[in-house]
């Protein structure tokens, strides 16, 4: 992981999420940080540009990245994103989200579910209340329907490596017996072999509800980070609607990592 876009808009979503990623990259090597910023009038722009300097300053007091600035012009976040990810290589976004309502939603917070859903790279939504301190467990969502693919593999490992973290592969599925079917267990050994060399463990939990099971689950076992991999393509259109996935990027109190 090398390239970061951390999408702000001024609001105290935006900016806790650009304090929780210097926070998180400071001491991992390589990373390069851009701090985005899109203003909708020409005459904005001088003003954007001192103020993104500012913020560059303050984070420094935070932790220490390498840093950049962008301002653009614009309307359409989420379409900036998509091209600036196409015109250079992305690793990841890292963005705040705000509430479902219309009242307390900003520009960058209404944008995350459909950045999310755009499959331009891993996007990791910051909940407005998330602090970072450290990295130690993270939790994988899977239906094991399918092992995740060698590209998502190679981040998760990269990200427990920086951080010496334990992966936690957890199932929720009421259907669950004293023992996994066959098909779970050949998804299982399948996971198991991708991930050697990182501390993991497998849980099947045979309950109903995936927002209230997954909450309970993090704060049970001090989980920092939930990661989640939709399967579908056309993932957006899913999210229109009550998803497992969009529940918890609205609902978690740790940041939810989204990979295609």
């Amino acid at each position: 992981m090398k390239t970061v876009i951390v999408p702000v808009d001024f609001s105290a979503t935006s900016l806790n999420a650009a304090t929780y990623a210097v926070k998180m990259f400071t001491g991992i090597y390589g990373i390069n940080m851009t701090l985005y910023h899109m203003y909708d009038k020409p005459e904005n722009g001088a003003a954007c540009e001192k103020d993104m300097a500012k913020l560059k300053e303050k984070l420094f007091e935070e932790g220490i990245v390498k840093m950049e600035i962008l301002c653009e012009q614009g309307n359409d976040l989420v379409g900036n994103m998509e091209r600036l990810a196409k015109e250079n290589p992305v690793d990841m976004i890292i963005i705040g989200i705000t509430g479902k309502n219309k009242v307390a939603q900003t520009l960058v917070g209404s944008n995350t579910v459909k950045l999310a859903g755009k499959n331009i790279c891993p996007v990791l939504i910051v909940p407005p209340d998330a602090r970072f301190t450290q990295i130690k467990n993270i939790a994988l969502t899977s239906d094991f329907s399918h092992a995740p693919s060698p590209l998502a593999v190679t981040i998760m490992k990269d990200i427990t490596s920086a951080y010496f973290a334990k992966l936690h592969i957890v199932n929720v599925n009421p259907e669950h017996n004293v023992t996994i079917t066959e098909p779970y267990q050949q998804v299982k050994d399948k996971m198991d072999d991708s991930f050697k060399g990182v501390q993991h463990e497998f849980y099947f939990l045979s309950l109903y509800d995936f927002q209230d099971t997954m909450n309970m689950f993090v704060h049970d076992h001090h989980i920092d980070m939930l990661i989640i991999l939709p399967k579908e393509r056309n993932w957006l259109n899913h999210l229109t609607g009550d998803s497992n996935t969009k529940k918890m990027a609205y609902h978690s109190t740790v940041p939810v990592l989204t990979m295609h």
